[in-house]
């Protein structure tokens, strides 16, 4: 079974049980609440399926559905993942070890029994550039995390130090059996 980190889990779970006039179970399990509703623990593994239907019940009842709200997930995950776990990260002023790094890191919070069911391909384009590839076979809703991973990515970036940040998804295939996305991230 495919699990997720508590870390990536907590912020989630904190909005769906802030927000008790949504219409959470249009979307969520009774398993799904159980965990929502329990104690999430940052170094707890839970089932990816659970992220990803809270993950989508937000994108529906909070951001209405809007790719740009995903994007603006993402960008918060970002800055609270480094400034809750990773402060480290963004020290550091080569922008290419820093996006390297990232994914490793990120890598750590996803189990799954093919490893490459998540697996992010980074190759640079010059000295501020970078092409970004990521693909799956596991998220429902690939259209809209590749959205909240470019809205990541663009945070990253600048809290790295990085000026006029640009994201682009540049290729993509949403509804294949392996949907993955091309983003070319660029910077000064």
């Amino acid at each position: 079974m495919s699990k997720v980190k508590g870390s990536l889990l907590l912020e989630i779970a904190r909005l769906i049980r802030t927000n008790k006039d949504k219409d959470w179970k249009k979307y969520l399990t009774e398993e799904d609440f159980a965990i929502i509703n329990g104690r999430v623990l940052a170094s707890s593994w839970y089932p990816m399926e659970t992220y990803e239907r809270a993950g989508w019940a937000i994108f529906q009842e909070i951001g209405g559905g809007k790719l740009e709200m995903a994007r603006t997930w993402g960008r918060f995950v970002a800055e609270d993942v480094v400034n809750r776990y990773y402060p480290n990260l963004v020290r550091e002023r080569d922008m290419m070890l820093a996006l390297e790094r990232f994914k490793l890191i990120r890598q750590q919070w996803y189990q799954f029994d093919d490893p490459n069911l998540i697996a992010i391909q980074i190759e640079p384009l010059g000295t501020n550039q970078a092409k970004i590839t990521f693909r799956t076979d596991h998220h429902a809703s690939f259209e809209a995390h590749a959205h909240q991973t470019m809205g990541t990515f663009e945070r990253l970036i600048e809290l790295c130090g990085k000026k006029d940040v640009k994201a682009v998804i540049t290729e993509h295939d949403w509804d294949s059996d392996h949907p993955y996305a091309v983003l070319v991230c660029s910077w000064k």
